[in-house]
């Protein structure tokens, strides 16, 4: 048996400390780790150093920083007293960052081979989150608060990190960000360091097609165009605004001005700051993609919500939505449209390498014995024949341009999908976990200019 000083290793930022929070843990003492299980974690915060001269803050955006604690091996962990004061002396940064403090010891056996020698360096996870307002913070939990967009990344200095982004709906979200704690299923179940992870979610526009590219494409004048018709509707005394439109308003203007598929961004790492070009891979979902979407009366914009977000919005907005836009229908050959238009775009703005994620076509429970009594198409009013007609949609598409298809459907079909995949949308942990796999091979063959390896 090997005893481990479990140390805090290496971070660094140039002309800037680092300062840490009083440690979380998220496990008890004497706890039975497994190797690169994440059982703590921290808050920190960069400091400009006396005299620095003034300029550009990295991070600036990012409200919530924090580093997880990894276990490099398993063993029994033994925590030291005096690291976690706890109240608000845990939620901020009081102490320099020391890559020697000593935060506990691990008892590993010394004939396990993924044992150091010698040394308990923690695996370091950085996690950093925008919060969609200032005012949307919460002080405790990793990651808390309402994000618009929220990453991670294993602390390393070898070669160059990929990024992969998600910009789907329920069914991609539980893949990248998790369950339980955020990411920490997908870095737990791998061992590279050489991924970072980003996800954007749904609140409140559906990331479909349409949607991303005009997004990518959007112009500053187009944008003032959307923020002032926005702020009409809001000032239309006939439908007063309540404080559930004007948060809603301001959830969807920010969505509408971004595009997440063009963000760089600042990662820490043991030997400085480092600045990382736009995702390498996006994660799209078949399912964000629905047979009619709205489009605006006047501008001609695109915009698509699921129900139960368009109903947290206030009685201005639901009026604004019901008179300035009209429902536009999208046969299965518009969404291939859309697709293709989307995939080109993404690969002449960053070259990015796109995965979508296809649909369950079946998942047992269809007792359809005739279909006649159906009006043709019909995919319009049964969603197997649509699911099955989209992904058939989806693999000739494959055909004429370069993306990856992630295949749901015969992942469900080996599991089950009765019991994983019931409703055709959420998945189970365990189909989470084999998609989770077979994405992290694609990361794992990422270098710096995209995807080399795909899922067909």
């Amino acid at each position: 048996m090997t005893s481990l000083p479990l140390t805090l290793g290496a971070l660094a930022a140039e002309d800037f400390a680092i300062k840490r929070s009083g440690i979380y843990w998220l496990c008890e003492d004497g706890h039975l780790c497994r190797a690169n299980e994440v059982i703590g974690y921290c808050n920190i915060s960069l400091e400009k150093i006396t005299r620095q001269r003034s300029g550009s803050f990295p991070m600036a955006d990012e409200q919530e920083f924090q580093v997880a604690f990894a276990t490099p091996c398993a063993g029994r962990l033994k925590i030291k007293a005096g690291n976690s004061p706890g109240g608000y002396l845990n939620a901020y940064g009081l102490r320099t960052w020391d890559p020697e403090d000593v935060v506990g010891h691990l008892d590993a056996a010394s004939s396990d081979p993924a044992a150091p020698d010698g040394s308990g360096r923690l695996r370091l996870l950085l996690l950093a989150g925008r919060r969609m307002s200032g005012l949307a913070d919460v002080d405790f939990g990793l990651l808390p608060g309402w994000h618009s967009r929220s990453r991670a990344w294993w602390s390393q200095d070898t070669g160059s990190l990929s990024t992969l982004l998600c910009l789907g709906i329920c069914d991609a979200a539980g893949i990248v960000r998790g369950n339980k704690v955020p990411f920490v299923e997908f870095f737990e179940g791998s061992n590279s360091p050489a991924a970072q992870l980003v996800y954007v979610p749904d609140h409140p526009v559906v990331p479909c097609a349409p949607i991303l590219l005009e997004q990518l494409e959007r112009t500053a004048s187009e944008k003032q165009a959307i923020a002032a018709d926005l702020a009409a509707a809001l000032a239309n005394t006939r439908t007063p605004a309540t404080a559930d439109d004007w948060l809603f308003a301001g959830a969807l203007q920010a969505s509408l001005e971004q595009s997440p598929m063009l963000d760089s961004y600042d990662m820490l790492t043991p030997s400085g700051l480092r600045k990382q070009r736009p995702a390498d891979a996006i994660l799209l979902s078949l399912s964000s993609e629905v047979q009619s979407v709205l489009k605006h009366k006047k501008l001609g914009y695109s915009l698509q919500m699921l129900r139960h977000r368009q109903a947290s919005a206030g009685p201005a907005i639901k009026s604004w939505l019901s008179s300035a836009f009209e429902p536009v229908k999208r046969s299965i050959d518009d969404i291939r449209r859309d697709y293709r238009r989307l995939i080109e775009a993404i690969a002449a703005k960053t070259g990015a390498r796109v995965l979508i994620l296809n649909r369950m076509s079946s998942s047992g429970f269809e007792d359809i014995l005739s279909y006649s009594p159906f009006d043709a198409p019909l995919y319009e009013t049964l969603e197997n024949i649509a699911a099955k007609e989209m992904n058939l949609m989806l693999h000739d598409l494959a055909e004429e341009c370069d993306f990856s298809i992630v295949d749901v459907d015969s992942i469900a079909a080996y599991l089950g999908g009765a019991e994983h995949l019931p409703d055709g949308i959420h998945h189970s942990a365990a189909m989470q976990s084999v998609l989770r796999t077979a994405i992290a091979g694609i990361m794992d063959d990422l270098g710096p200019g995209g995807v080399a390896a795909a899922i067909r």
